[in-house]
């Protein structure tokens, strides 16, 4: 039976970025490392909020991404 094993997980915050000469909006982005997989959304919500208020950039939102590995 295959197990699947935690690897990694990156918190990922998305900032709004510049506009480009037809209008649209870039977004720019920042990753921290070494994110507990257990962390719930709630804790992640709060780490993400507290970090965006030490840049001048909007925040737009956040992503976790998980790494497995497949036993």
């Amino acid at each position: 039976m295959a197990n699947l094993e935690h690897k990694q997980a990156v918190l990922k915050l998305i900032f709004e970025g510049e506009v480009t000469g037809d209008g649209k909006m870039k977004t720019k982005s920042k990753s921290y490392r070494n994110v507990q997989g257990a962390a719930t959304a709630d804790q992640l919500e709060t780490v993400a909020l507290t970090i965006s208020g030490f840049t001048n950039s909007v925040y737009i939102g956040a992503e976790k991404i998980e790494t497995s590995n497949l036993n």
